[in-house]
């Protein structure tokens, strides 16, 4: 019996490598760094701090468009860092194109059937529902929350400088602010009221920093091991918050509609149910009148879904977007004065120092300055697919059907072959003005093609308000030390990012 359990396992293992060895030998076309060894491949080579994104450098300017990448026996992929090489994967049809589960599954119990784990004609379908609530009639309206949450932080850190505490940690700030104005805009309702609200921000972080530490533990990406362990089970629980709060929501306003008949009367009529206030016209209703061609519309499991996906792919990425747009002015006071002068000139004799819609498209030096803190420092550092058939990039390479690529958003902001001294910050790389040289691919933080982030422009958005809010009624200085780099899911910073703040009125006496 020994002996034969002994030829079975010696069997299985065979079959094991012999597969390893087919999968890795159909990725030979594509350059091969040193592996730790065989069995392990890369896995371990590259953390997710400030060395590992070094590392990330030194691969980019030494392959220049791609490579094979080994993670362990089990997951082979080719990584791409050059627009040329991207095209071809980014404008691929959906009905070809699908999401991972290494990167993506892990937020299965957590997102369910939303628009960001979706593929094929399901997720086409959605799409096209979907994108009526991100029309720019609609987010016209969202900017007057944007300028509410920013005064409401602005009140928050004129207290803490009176008490003597300028320096201030941005990740913490951005994403209370983040998660404030996506709270008003999906569901009406703030982050202020007792109970739910409170409860549903924090699951919301707290399942945000078990995906990472899911991803980083290899034991844990078998669903039986993981759902036994202490971090699953808090996983489940703050997954049960969070659905129950959305659901909870999203089945009173279903009932209100069968009542009421249409969202005018509903609008009209203000109710406080749920520890929220029904204010106008939300992302929820929105999507509880959205129908298809067919006069279709969606199952309150969807709507729950969505609305979850929204309040995790929104808050998190805006906030990492924000903490290095400021880090970056307050690194390059010249711009920023610059900057300053263009938001002044824009408020000057107005009664208000709110940002308007119309607002937006003035701001043409401050918006170079986030562009080129987006390529510098984007919030996602990659976006992970394979697809149905063989994909073709440039000089004959094919990456097989069915083999994990890693788009690498960070690796093509950062390629020094597209961009001349990549690790410069330089607006000058996007003045309208100048002649467009590059790809379209080569600056893409919010991903391209068919598949790209529908909440751009929202993001877009409340970027541009929140920074004109902000250096409009303060100065910005660097932190007390250095800022490390840190990738956990966004682009964020090793123990905080603390930059000191003063009074624009003080700053300008000095």
């Amino acid at each position: 019996m020994i002996g034969v359990l002994a030829l079975s396992g010696a069997v299985l293992v065979c079959v094991l490598a012999a597969r390893l060895a087919f999968k890795r030998r159909a990725l030979r076309c594509f350059n091969q760094p040193p592996q730790r060894n065989w069995i392990l491949g890369h896995m371990g080579l590259m953390g997710n701090n400030e060395e590992g994104l070094q590392a990330v450098d030194e691969i980019i300017r030494r392959y220049v468009h791609s490579c094979a990448w080994y993670l362990g026996p089990f997951y082979n992929m080719v990584r791409l860092f050059h627009p040329d090489y991207v095209k071809s994967l980014l404008t691929a049809s959906a009905s070809i194109t699908f999401k991972d589960r290494i990167f993506y599954g892990f937020m299965k119990p957590w997102l369910g059937n939303c628009l960001l784990l979706q593929n094929g004609q399901e997720w086409s379908r959605h799409r096209r529902l979907l994108t009526s609530a991100f029309h720019f009639d609609i987010l016209k309206k969202y900017v007057l929350i944007f300028n509410q949450s920013s005064n409401k932080m602005h009140d928050k850190w004129r207290h803490l400088l009176a008490a003597g505490q300028n320096d201030l940690d941005m990740f913490e700030h951005m994403s209370s602010l983040t998660l404030d104005s996506l709270l008003k805009c999906t569901f009406s309702c703030d982050s202020q009221c007792p109970g739910k609200p409170r409860e549903y921000i924090a699951a919301i972080l707290q399942l945000s920093t078990l995906v990472v530490q899911r991803q980083h533990y290899l034991p844990h990406h078998w669903d039986w091991l993981y759902w036994r362990s202490e971090q699953g089970r808090r996983f489940r629980k703050a997954c049960d918050i969070v659905h129950g709060f959305t659901a909870d929501i999203v089945r009173e306003r279903r009932l209100q509609l069968d009542q009421q008949g249409s969202a005018k009367s509903r609008s009209a009529n203000q109710e406080h149910t749920g520890g929220y206030k029904k204010k106008d016209t939300d992302l929820i209703d929105l999507l509880l009148l959205s129908k298809d061609e067919n006069g279709e519309g969606l199952a309150n499991e969807e709507i729950q879904a969505h609305a979850d996906m929204f309040m995790f792919a929104g808050h998190d990425t805006t906030a990492s977007a924000l903490s290095w747009i400021f880090y970056n002015l307050s690194m390059h006071q010249d711009y920023q004065d610059r900057c300053r002068a263009e938001v002044t000139s824009l408020l000057q004799d107005r009664e208000t120092d709110d940002i308007t819609w119309d607002d937006l498209r003035q701001l043409t030096f401050t918006t170079m300055c986030i562009k080129e803190s987006l390529r510098l420092h984007p919030p996602v550092l990659a976006l992970t697919r394979y697809f149905s058939q063989d994909m073709k990039t440039p000089g004959d390479l094919v990456i097989p059907q069915g083999s994990l690529c890693l788009i690498s958003i960070y690796g093509i902001h950062r390629n020094p072959v597209i961009w001349s001294d990549p690790e410069v910050f330089d607006p000058m790389r996007f003045d309208p003005q100048r002649p467009k040289e590059r790809s379209p691919h080569a600056f893409i933080p919010f991903s391209a093609g068919p598949r790209n982030c529908i909440g751009q422009n929202f993001a877009m958005a409340e970027i541009k308000v929140v920074v004109a809010q902000t250096l409009s009624r303060f100065r910005i200085l660097p932190g007390p030390k250095p800022v490390r780099r840190l990738y956990n899911l966004v682009m964020r910073a090793e123990g905080g990012m603390i930059l000191n703040f003063q009074p624009l009125a003080l700053s300008q006496d000095q």
